[in-house]
């Protein structure tokens, strides 16, 4: 109770934030304003006193550029083997770029910090984020080969009415439904973001913070008044879409099975579905076996590239007011596993109420070629020519053995460089066996201590819920060759 009013927890928010981060983050390496590697010796020292502590918080966040000194590199890699899924890394090589896109000078764009997740900040030239609008790319899906209709919500027509798919000859076809079907949701939530950002200047306040910002300063204005009161601000709210891998593989599952191979029919596909694949375990193993993003399979990547284009394209046709932009990200926290609980059966074999997939990463255990191919991936499914296209959340897991010694920090070396020179925004590791993971759940009180990386910070593996337990299990572990 606060002041006779009862509070109630909302728990898909619970469910989409489990660990509740407290986002005390610090941020190291990266550039100075002048464009020199920023690492010294604090770097070190502060790196090297996390990895004594069991504890989630506050973490280091590494900003990775081309430059990177070997040493420094060195440092992060063995930091990542100790195991707390921590430091995350988010990469100059695409958030410099993101500034300049959105106004700011070269001085500025390379004097970013770390602020979230996978979120960024530049001092004194933001303000304040409204993150209330995105959508569920499950849903999206669901509703495209059910017209419009909702299962969940007893076929409520949710989604906008796109036809029968049995009607549908073309894969051109599916295509156009899908996208009616992302810009049906799109507009709702841009419809909510507006509703948001016009009630929080009347309920919000941040007098501390807009006393130590020189935009706010300058105009006397609080910073929840948002950025469109602040000449020279960037402002940016956000639009999230969750379940990126799961969308991608359903469509190239429809384009590979109904008409490049024509190995099923529509009534097989829809039937199957509709019933949550009981009695069709056929048609789903045909599904789970369909081409699968993250594989260096180019077409089915394509498809992702083209869902970010339209989402992106959306976007720049609707502004923010004086112009400024909705950012499409791919950062779920964890709402990808209650957003998967509302969710039916989808085409690329997942059953009714599984999780979606995490952040850009491929669909749990899906991707079967090694992280270099997973990223490669990644980087082809990414458009980021628009500046509405903000961050993206991706997720590697590896065992202790397969990273161990000199040799195993050699090798994530690597795989941080090379997703570095891929221009991808964020990465970050879970370095542990399932086998333990399976064990904390029979005897969490053995496990009090062990920590994972869940979202864009770690928790204690043992607070999660089932669900979200589970989710981590599932997660593609991934193998760096002998």
């Amino acid at each position: 109770m606060v002041q006779g009013v009862e509070i109630k927890l909302n728990p898909v928010m619970a469910a989409g934030t489990e660990g509740f981060s407290k986002f005390e983050d610090v941020c190291l390496g990266g550039q100075t304003s002048d464009g020199q590697d920023a690492t010294n010796d604090l770097s070190y020292v502060i790196l090297e006193s996390t990895r004594g502590l069991q504890i989630t918080c506050p973490e280091p966040c590494i900003r990775i550029h081309s430059n990177t000194p070997d040493r420094f590199l060195h440092t992060v890699a063995e930091t990542i083997k100790d195991g707390k899924g921590f430091p995350k890394l988010l990469n100059d090589e695409l958030v410099i770029p993101f500034y300049l896109a959105n106004g700011a000078t070269l001085k500025e764009a390379l004097d970013w910090t770390v602020s979230g997740c996978c979120e960024n900040r530049l001092p004194n030239r933001e303000t304040n984020v409204t993150a209330a609008g995105g959508i569920n790319y499950g849903s999206a899906v669901e509703v495209t080969f059910r017209d419009g209709r909702l299962k969940v919500l007893n076929d409520l027509q949710f989604g906008a009415k796109t036809g029968d798919p049995r009607g549908w000859t073309s894969f051109d076809e599916v295509w156009a439904a899908f996208c009616q079907q992302l810009e049906h949701l799109g507009q709702h939530a841009i419809i909510q973001q507006y509703v948001a950002m016009k009630l929080k200047p009347s309920y919000f306040a941040a007098p501390a913070t807009s006393m130590l910002h020189d935009l706010a300063m300058a105009e006397c204005r609080d910073l929840h008044t948002h950025g469109e009161w602040f000449k020279g601000a960037i402002d940016h709210s956000t639009f999230e879409a969750i379940g990126k891998g799961t969308a991608i593989d359903s469509l190239a599952a429809v384009k590979h099975l109904i008409f490049d191979t024509r190995q099923l029919s529509w009534d097989q596909l829809l039937t199957a579905m509709e019933d949550n694949w009981e009695g069709h375990e056929a048609v789903r193993q045909l599904c789970l076996n369909a081409p699968k993003y993250g594989n260096g399979v180019e077409w089915v990547d394509a498809i992702g590239f083209r869902i970010e284009r339209f989402l992106n394209e959306f976007l720049h046709k609707h502004p923010k007011p004086h112009g400024q932009v909705f950012l499409l990200r791919q950062i779920p926290i964890t709402f990808h596993v209650p957003f998967g609980k509302v969710t039916g059966a989808t085409p690329n074999g997942r059953p009714a109420g599984e999780y979606l997939s995490e952040g850009i990463s491929a669909s749990h255990g899906m991707d079967v070629k090694g992280p270099t191919v997973t990223l490669a991936s990644m980087a082809r499914a990414h458009d980021r020519s628009f500046r509405e296209k903000g961050g993206d959340l991706i997720n590697l897991k590896f065992s202790p053995a397969n990273v161990s010694g000199e040799e195993g920090t050699r090798r994530l070396m690597q795989v941080i460089r090379t997703w570095c020179d891929l221009k991808l925004w964020h990465v970050q590791f879970n370095i542990i066996n399932k086998e333990t993971l399976l064990a904390a759940q029979k005897e969490p009180a053995k496990y009090r201590n062990l920590i994972v990386r869940i979202a864009g910070y770690s928790a204690y593996f043992v607070d999660l819920s089932p669900a979200q337990q589970a989710e981590i299990i599932a997660r593609t572990e991934e193998s760096l060759g002998a």
